[in-house]
């Protein structure tokens, strides 16, 4: 649900820079039943059936501004961050991270990339003439954030952290490129399995390359992606990218993978 109560946010403190986590659900657990993590680790969901999710208000101190680098980086914003591939620097952070807007923002302190915000509202606003209310649960987070998320799984006991939780350093969020979304058929339940299955999620499998964005982690795709099945996960990578991937019937690491070495052919060519 959308109650203020679960919209508290931890700050952790790095360099004087503002780490923001949205408040962290907790779930009735049932041993004889499979339950798995998004690989970002912002929420939890449990497949084969869907459980009720709970909303757990962490109280600390709102942080209304969107982080900033100490420093200049180069623009990551199509690394192939995954299993086996991290950021060179773990305080990366993109320069021009903004909020999102608070009608199509789960939380009031998500940020993204400006040119990610500008298509993600693009994307919401079709979506809405059309009828389908989608909003975002999780975006930008920080390399403390993801290593407080994976701390807290390891400790609880989590089996699937290595397939279903990215390593600090090594997550999308990062990049501040990717979002998980959630939607009014399902009463904005976060990184719930049910989504799949919403008519939301079908138009955004649709609709969502015409607007830059791609599905993360496919379902049927972990032996190729790393991770497990995640419905909600979208990463934005251009519409000329997306067209690329849908065209070639490629995942998002498959074809930033076969960019890179065709670059680096062509600069060992070109030395």
């Amino acid at each position: 649900n959308q109650n203020s109560d679960a919209v508290d946010v931890i700050t952790l403190n790095d360099n004087s820079v503002g780490k923001n986590i949205t408040s962290i659900p907790s779930i009735d657990k049932n041993p004889k039943e499979a339950e798995t993590l998004p690989a970002d680790g912002s929420d939890v969901v449990v497949e084969a059936p869907v459980e009720t999710l709970k909303e757990v208000p962490i109280k600390k101190e709102v942080v209304n501004d969107c982080p900033t680098p100490s420093k200049e980086y180069q623009d990551e914003s199509l690394l192939d961050v995954g299993q086996d591939v991290g950021l060179e620097d773990k305080h990366y952070i993109p320069s021009d991270l903004v909020k999102l807007d608070k009608d199509i923002s789960k939380y009031p302190t998500l940020c993204i990339k400006k040119e990610v915000a500008e298509a993600l509202k693009n994307m919401l606003e079709a979506a809405s003439k059309e009828g389908y209310t989608i909003i975002v649960s999780s975006a930008f987070r920080d390399y403390e954030t993801q290593k407080f998320i994976v701390d807290r799984e390891k400790k609880n006991g989590n089996k699937n952290v290595s397939v279903a939780v990215a390593k600090p350093g090594y997550s999308e969020h990062q990049l501040g490129v990717a979002i998980d979304v959630t939607s009014k058929s399902i009463a904005y339940a976060s990184a719930a399995g049910k989504f799949a299955e919403s008519p939301e999620a079908k138009w955004l499998e649709l609709h969502a390359s015409e607007y830059g964005f791609m599905e993360s982690y496919p379902k049927g795709m972990q032996d190729i992606t790393g991770y497990m099945y995640e419905p909600w996960h979208y990463r934005y990578v251009g519409i000329d990218t997306a067209k690329e991937i849908v065209k070639n019937s490629q995942t998002i690491n498959q074809y930033l993978k076969a960019r890179k070495e065709s670059e680096t052919d062509k600069n060992e060519v070109g030395g």
